[in-house]
């Protein structure tokens, strides 16, 4: 998709200097446009043994090779497999939530007590991630919705089977509750490997930009092309962890006023 993009011909626009402004997990970083070369989907990687954790391997480019750095690590971030481990493992916990919830409810008419979890699907784990989270992913965000009902009926039957008990219609409670555990749960099942799957997929899609610097070219791994744009609002860093990372100038997106962190000498 960005392969063959010829970035003498984006350095300069009305006199000024080009950024490629590119996205690493939260942050936005700026490289001048003289200085990238191919932006390709991430070939394999070829590991270096001993290598420094935010240099993996090596990438090969027509038929160039090129070490390849992590910019989320070289930047201090958490890397793009760490994130995703964690919410993988969040998903695997809320699923886990309302399996053991399903399991609560049928005990507690087995054994004739109160049953004292979320009823209102707001109010637990799930619901509360739910209601506040967002994404850039497409795909993420297409699945999103599609919990909704799912997961408002399961919350919503605690009601129905406690009225069902204290009318003494036990089986009708057990054969309500194995409903939604085979219908509405195993539907949430779906879903939370969906949305796994999407997100380990959106790490196979992630970007090997090539920078060209005197001493030889390298690869960064970045998550985003956001733009090429020119950045008139620009301000000294006076900022030591970002200047020991090449950040000189802090610019300000025109249009949506972003702080774009300007890259201009990357020492490795």
């Amino acid at each position: 998709m960005y392969d063959n993009i010829n970035s003498s011909e984006m350095t300069e626009k009305n006199g000024s200097l080009l950024w490629v402004i590119i996205r690493s997990n939260n942050s936005l970083f700026g490289f001048d446009a003289g200085k990238v070369g191919n932006m390709i989907a991430i070939p394999t990687i070829t590991h270096v043994p001993g290598s420094i954790d935010y240099m993996p391997g090596t990438i090969t480019i027509r038929d160039k090779i090129h070490p390849l750095i992590d910019l989320r690590i070289y930047t201090g971030q958490p890397s793009a497999e760490q994130e995703i481990q964690e919410f993988c493992d969040l998903m695997d916990q809320r699923l886990c939530d309302h399996q053991n919830w399903i399991k609560e409810l049928k005990a507690s008419v087995e054994e004739e007590r109160e049953f004292k979890l979320a009823t209102d699907p707001h109010k637990c784990a799930f619901g509360k991630w739910y209601d506040t989270f967002s994404s850039d992913n497409r795909i993420v965000n297409g699945i999103l919705p599609k919990f909704d009902a799912p997961h408002r009926t399961i919350h919503g039957i605690a009601d129905k089977v406690t009225k069902l008990v204290s009318e003494k219609k036990i089986d009708e409670a057990h054969d309500l509750i194995n409903k939604t555990s085979n219908a509405e749960l195993t539907q949430m099942v779906r879903l939370f490997s969906e949305i796994k799957n999407a997100v380990r997929d959106a790490r196979q899609r992630r970007i090997a930009m090539v920078l060209e610097k005197e001493d030889g070219n390298i690869a960064l791994d970045i998550d985003e092309v956001v733009a090429v744009e020119v950045i008139e609002k620009v301000e000294p860093n006076r900022h030591e962890n970002l200047k020991s990372l090449g950040v000189s100038r802090i610019g300000r997106r025109n249009k949506t006023e972003e702080l774009v962190f300007l890259v201009e000498s990357l020492d490795l």
